[in-house]
């Protein structure tokens, strides 16, 4: 009978000692969770932010197990727009979505896809914008100071006034007009415009308190930033796309396990880039029709006009290139190769 009692209340603590040992194993697993902390400076009800990030999330943390937890903070909470790429350099969050022209100086030689009248689509120039980025070392050297996650470019600039209609050079010249980035101020400045360089998060504001006359952006960004409410008259043309980019902090990629890293590098690189192209492209008919609805008056640009156009910006690569060669870096190489892959040489 002792011997019984004695096995009885043995497997009794085996029992408990092993469901402890579980629950304890169970709860370091969770604790030993990597969490990531994803910031930018658009509003949550961004098209990037719907349709690539929240499903970058929920695809981590489902594919992982719960190995890795992600929390988004949009509307620039953890940063300014100008400062995101450098808050990711530093640490200050795991990963950060931005345009490099946010930050001038930076990435010099991306703003090549950036010049005017070169695109049809964000996807046309995100597949060109990708494989110079994975072909090019002096490209590639921009970004040495991150992961690169994905970089990609949004749908066709087009200009936007709040009370003058642009239909002709002459009605541009002398507005005030917002520019993202330096190319854009460059091409501005050519076609006799004001240019007036911020983020896109302080447009409405800008406009609503006619700081601007007018901005340059996508049709994509309509919707996401409420301009409908203000823009009055649209002007449609191939004018020009920008890029941006999803970068993560080197110390936390390099944190995540191998099975991890991997995992997160499935979900990114080229594949992401194409659906932010994608997702643009999508966009940018939704912000048209948003400003048909509101009875704003869109003008296209004739062929005869736009040749106008082109010629007047036409000196801006030509001055891009003379920069980037006295600044020692290839911008003629990049310009070149680039007219290559769109089968314009």
């Amino acid at each position: 009978m002792k011997t019984f009692s004695f096995a009885r209340r043995f497997g009794f603590s085996l029992t408990v000692f092993t469901v402890s040992l579980i629950f304890l194993l169970s709860a370091w697993k969770i604790s030993a969770a990597v969490d990531l902390i994803i910031s930018h400076p658009f509003p949550a009800r961004h098209v990037q932010h719907r349709l690539m990030l929240e499903p970058l999330k929920k695809e981590l943390e489902e594919k992982s197990k719960g190995r890795i937890r992600v929390t988004i903070h949009p509307g620039g909470a953890l940063a300014p727009a100008p400062a995101h790429y450098e808050n990711i350099v530093a640490g200050a969050f795991d990963i950060g979505w931005t345009l490099q022209g946010y930050t001038p100086g930076r990435f010099p030689l991306s703003g090549i896809v950036e010049m005017p009248f070169l695109w049809s689509s964000a996807q046309e120039a995100t597949r060109v914008f990708w494989q110079l980025y994975e072909e090019l070392p002096a490209l590639q050297n921009e970004y040495r100071d991150v992961k690169v996650l994905a970089t990609w470019t949004h749908d066709l600039g087009q200009l936007y006034t709040t009370s003058k209609p642009v239909r002709t050079l002459d009605d541009l010249r002398g507005l005030k007009i917002r520019a993202p980035g330096p190319v854009q101020t460059s091409m501005l400045r050519a076609l006799g415009a004001v240019p007036l360089n911020m983020p896109a998060g302080e447009v409405y504001d800008s406009l609503e308190r006619g700081v601007v006359d007018g901005l340059v952006i996508g049709l994509s960004a309509i919707k996401g930033f409420r301009l409908d409410q203000l823009v009055k008259h649209a002007t449609l043309a191939k004018f020009y796309v920008a890029t941006m980019i999803v970068a993560m902090n080197q110390q936390s990629y390099k944190k995540l396990s191998g099975e991890d890293r991997a995992l997160l590098d499935s979900l990114t690189g080229r594949r992401m880039a194409m659906l932010g192209a994608k997702n643009y492209d999508d966009e940018a008919e939704d912000g048209l029709n948003a400003l048909k609805k509101v009875k704003a008056n869109i003008h296209q640009l004739s062929p005869a006009e736009t040749e106008k156009w082109k010629q007047a910006t036409g000196p801006v690569a030509k001055e891009w290139i003379k920069e980037m060669e006295a600044k020692g870096l290839p911008g003629k190489q990049v310009h070149d190769k680039m007219l290559s892959l769109i089968g314009k040489r």
